[in-house]
Order: structure tokens, then C-alpha cells, then sequence
């Protein structure tokens, strides 16, 4: 009893030593500006914009107040992606100010969140340190770790995905029908904050299906519970059909994706992806898992511990079958897109770890459940670092301090979102507003390879234009896509006598990045206010918009 009673003690303790690990995961995470992923800033600043919407309350026109506010920080992608997060993140923005730190506090609350979870989704199969040490080679797994450390969507999505699946599970074995609507809130939930963790949905349909058979169909509860689904995925749906053509041209097709899915190579690039995701310890683990199963035909009564119940093993199987089939079928190729995947894969190397005592081998099997874990961790803290970028924080640093009151900084560069979101962080100039050149003399959609147009302007019409909006100072990468005509011409209007150059920075990053360099620029000519409107083409949702300050 005592002994017993030790264990639970020690047990309490699992969910803050997770939350620890996390924290400590996130002592080196980028901040300050230092953004990546061009998606990262955007996540950050659709955050400060439910902020500010808020707090300006402007609904007489709501519509309008976003177009201003887009025409100041053109990279902004509220409607593009499903807005839980940043409406989670507004909050914290209001009480701590808008910063890059405060957004990683949100994003750091979902990892230990997901971590915590992890944790109660395997211990229904694996006991005490088992399930703990299982959550860890999920939670510091390379490719969780690299992502749940940069301001994205896909551990915040996971998180809810996580406990999704604990109050799944949870029904299936009390048949409590509270535990099944919270399965259904908060799958909802983590649609609501990245739209592709639905295909989960599909392993609970099918689980409860081949559990129960037509019975299923006569139980009033899971009536209700889809009843609930269909009502809250309506609105998503809606959403995604009117401003989410991003995610439909993902689905459609993408010119310069990696390889092409109707090829062999597109259906197992994800497979490929797994060892850099989870180290190659857990995948061949994970793969003697397999074949052990395979062996004894998917028989799991024989294990030597955990609570292995019918069905278990078809939801652990349909989770992955149907989120590997799910991603694959996407153009878009992209590893952190299947991290919700690696739980089956994980749970399949902890299988085979549990079954190593039935041969005779329990000493090698503690020290195997003990040394995955640290493996995992090794890769990611020595062999997967988080990528960041500096020196555009310290760029918008240089132009607040000497632009005029009330002027236009125009900015041509590929990682416009970072440039921008620092912009928006200096509460102290909220006069200033940004101009991208990309904007300015082309018409991209989303992506430059999803098709680019360039504008007939001319170096005259261009400098009258520049003039006109009132921009006093220009920021350049230097070489950003000087291949096109207009973009040439931009580059010898900077080159001519009406600009000056003011100031270089070095932008530093612990890889390769094509950044090298930003420069700004000074406007010879006296600004003395905005005389002209900026027209903004956005044709992701086939509209344009025109804006005075």
C-alpha cells in the first residue's frame, strides 16, 4: 500500500517536470524580432491586431478599421487562417504590451499544454515513468521542438489535438458522454487554430464504428456530438471559403512544390521526413514496434504492461493511416505539416520497449526507456537549433529615430513580415506607416510562384509616386527580386540623386539565410505630409483597397 502509494506521489510530479523541460526548450527560443518563417511575424502581428481592435471597438465599421489597419502593416492574415490563436493572444498583448517575448508566452502556455496532454494520452497504455518518458520523445521530438519554439500554429494546434484525444479515449473506456462532447470541443478547437488537424476526426468516426458497430448509431449521445461538430465546423468552413484560398491553392496545387504527389516519391516524402522528426533511435524502434505487431497479427492482450483494450490498436493505426494519407494528398510538402502524426510513431516504439521483458531482456528494456527520451533531447537541443534571423529590430530601431512625424517608410525585402511586426511593436511611432514595394509595383498572390505581375510604372512615375505617399526613408534588401524589370528600375531610382544612402545593417542568422543585408535609404525630397492614397491589391480574396491616412 505504501509502495503504492509512493508511485502516485511520484506520478504528481510528471506534469511539472514536463512543464519544466518546456521552459527550458524555450531558453532558446529566438526573440526580440528575430523571426524565421515569414508566417511567424504574421501569426505575432494578427495577434495585436484583435488587440487593437478591441480596444478601438470600431463597429460601425469593423471592415474599414481592418483595411486602414492592413494599409499601415501590410502583413496582416487575420481572415487567411482560423483566428483562435490570436484571439487567445490579444490578452497577453494588452496586459504585457506587444512584443515578440509576449507572443512566445502564448505560444509557450500551448507547449506545455501539449506536453501535459501527451503525458494523460499515453498513460491509458503505459504507467508511471513509461508514459512520462513516452511524452518526452513526442514533446522534445527535433521537429515539435524547432516549430513549438517559432510563433506558428502547429503546437497550439496540437495542443487541443492532444486533449482532444485524452477525452476520446477517455469515452471510449467510461462511456461518459461528457468526455466525447469535450473530444468534439476541443478537435473544434484546434481546427479553429490550424484547419488541418480535422483529419482526426476521421479516427474517432472510425474507431467508434468498428467498436460498436450499428449500435452506434442508436446512441443519442453521439447524435448530439456530431450535431455539435457539423454546427461549429460551419462557420470554419465559411471562413476558409472566403478568404482562406491559401489553404485551398495548398490542397490544389502548388507550382514549385518539392516533389509532386502523384509520383511514388510524393506518397512516402513524408516517411522520409521521420527520422530528422524523431531521431533515428525512435523510428527504428518505432519500426520493430511494427513488425512485432505484424508478427503476433496485431494481438496486444499478450502485452506484458499497460491497459491494451479493443479497438486501441485500430485508433493508434487510423490516426496515423488517415493523417499520412491526408497530408500526402496536399501539394504542399512541407515536414512540419505532419508533426501531428508522430504520436502513433511514437506509440509504436513504445510497444515494442514493453514487450522486451516477455523475451527475457527487462534490463535492456529500462535502459532502452530511459535512453530514447535522452537521445531525443540530445538532437534537438545539439542537431536541430531554432533558426532566427537579427537585425531587423535594429533597422526600425534607425528609422523611428529619425523619421519625421506622421511619414511612409517603403520596404523591399522578403522577410517584409518581420520588418513590419517590429514596426507595430513601437508603440512609441504609431504615426508610421509601412509601404511594400512588392505592393507597390507588382501583383503577387500569396507566393511569388503562385504568379507575380508586374506594374507598367516608370522611374518618373515611380519617384512622383514615392513623393506622393510622403516617404521619407526606403529599406532594401539588397538583389530582392532584381531579375524583374520593375524591380530594376526601383533599384536605379535608389541609385539616382533624389535618394541617399543612410545607414547598412547586417541581418545575422545561424544558417544560411538569402538575406544578407538591409539598407536604407533617405528621400532628398522634403516630405511634408501624404498627398496620395495607397490602393493595395489583394488578390487572394479578389479585392483592392484604397486607403488615406
Amino acid at each position: 500500500m505504501s509502495s503504492v502509494s509512493a508511485s502516485h506521489r511520484w506520478t504528481r510530479w510528471i506534469p511539472i517536470g514536463l512543464m519544466l523541460l518546456v521552459g527550458a526548450l524555450f531558453l532558446g527560443a529566438p526573440t526580440g524580432g528575430e523571426f524565421y518563417w515569414s508566417e511567424a511575424p504574421r501569426n505575432a502581428l494578427n495577434g495585436v491586431f484583435v488587440k487593437d481592435l478591441l480596444k478601438a471597438m470600431p463597429w460601425h465599421n469593423p471592415i474599414g478599421f481592418a483595411y486602414r489597419y492592413y494599409a499601415q502593416y501590410p502583413a496582416l492574415t487575420i481572415l487567411f487562417y482560423p483566428p483562435l490563436f490570436y484571439i487567445l493572444a490579444a490578452p497577453f498583448y494588452a496586459l504585457l504590451g506587444v512584443s515578440h517575448g509576449t507572443v512566445l508566452v502564448v505560444v509557450m502556455l500551448h507547449y506545455m499544454a501539449f506536453a501535459w496532454g501527451a503525458w494523460r494520452l499515453f498513460a491509458f497504455w503505459f504507467k508511471g515513468s513509461r508514459a512520462a518518458a513516452a511524452a518526452v520523445m513526442l514533446v522534445a521530438a527535433p521537429e515539435v521542438a524547432f516549430w513549438g519554439r517559432q510563433v506558428m500554429l502547429e503546437i497550439p494546434a496540437f495542443a487541443f489535438l492532444i486533449w482532444s484525444a485524452v477525452c476520446f479515449t477517455s469515452y471510449r473506456r467510461q462511456a461518459n458522454a461528457r468526455m466525447l462532447y469535450w473530444a468534439v470541443v476541443l478537435l473544434l478547437l484546434a481546427m479553429y487554430t490550424k484547419i488541418s488537424v480535422g483529419f482526426m476526426a476521421l479516427s474517432f468516426i472510425g474507431t467508434l464504428l468498428f467498436e460498436r458497430r450499428t449500435a452506434l448509431l442508436k446512441d443519442r449521445v453521439v447524435w448530439i456530438a456530431g450535431g455539435m461538430a457539423i454546427l461549429g465546423v460551419v462557420p470554419l468552413v465559411l471562413l476558409t471559403v472566403n478568404f482562406g484560398q491559401v489553404n485551398v491553392q495548398s490542397v490544389v496545387g502548388v507550382p514549385d512544390t518539392v516533389v509532386s504527389r502523384g509520383s511514388f516519391g510524393g506518397w512516402i516524402w513524408y516517411l522520409a521526413q521521420m527520422p530528422g522528426q524523431l531521431g533515428w533511435p525512435v523510428c527504428v524502434t518505432a519500426l520493430l514496434g511494427i513488425c512485432d505487431l505484424a508478427v503476433r497479427r496485431g494481438r496486444t492482450s499478450d502485452a506484458p504492461s499497460g491497459d491494451w483494450r479493443r479497438c486501441d490498436l485500430l485508433f493508434w493505426t487510423l490516426w496515423a493511416l488517415c493523417g499520412y494519407l491526408f497530408f500526402s494528398a496536399i501539394a504542399l510538402r512541407e515536414a512540419r505539416h505532419s508533426v501531428f502524426i508522430l504520436p502513433p510513431v511514437v506509440m509504436a516504439a513504445c510497444v515494442f520497449l514493453s514487450r522486451l521483458p516477455a523475451w527475457g531482456r527487462p534490463r535492456l528494456a529500462r535502459i532502452a526507456w530511459c535512453l530514447l527520451p535522452v537521445a531525443v533531447i540530445w538532437q534537438t537541443m545539439f542537431l536541430r537549433p531554432v533558426y532566427f534571423v537579427k537585425g531587423y529590430a535594429e533597422t526600425v530601431d534607425y528609422v523611428v529615430r529619425h523619421a519625421e512625424p506622421h511619414t511612409r517608410v517603403l520596404f523591399s525585402g522578403s522577410r517584409d513580415g518581420a520588418f513590419i511586426f517590429n514596426m507595430r511593436a513601437r508603440d512609441d511611432r504609431r504615426d508610421i506607416w509601412v509601404v511594400r514595394a512588392d505592393k507597390l509595383l507588382l501583383n503577387v498572390t500569396v507566393d511569388r510562384s503562385l504568379g507575380v505581375k508586374e506594374k507598367p510604372v516608370t522611374e518618373a512615375e515611380l519617384s512622383d509616386q514615392i513623393n506622393r505617399l510622403g516617404i521619407q526613408y526606403v529599406v532594401v534588401q539588397p538583389g530582392f527580386w532584381s531579375d524583374l524589370a520593375v524591380m530594376q528600375r526601383f533599384e536605379r531610382l535608389l541609385h539616382s540623386a533624389q535618394f541617399e544612402e543612410v545607414a547598412r545593417f547586417n541581418t545575422i542568422a545561424n544558417y544560411d539565410a538569402r538575406d544578407k543585408q538591409l539598407v536604407v535609404y533617405r528621400n532628398r525630397v522634403p516630405v511634408s505630409g501624404v498627398t496620395s492614397e495607397i490602393t493595395i491589391d489583394l488578390p487572394i480574396i479578389r479585392r483592392s483597397i484604397s486607403v488615406m491616412p
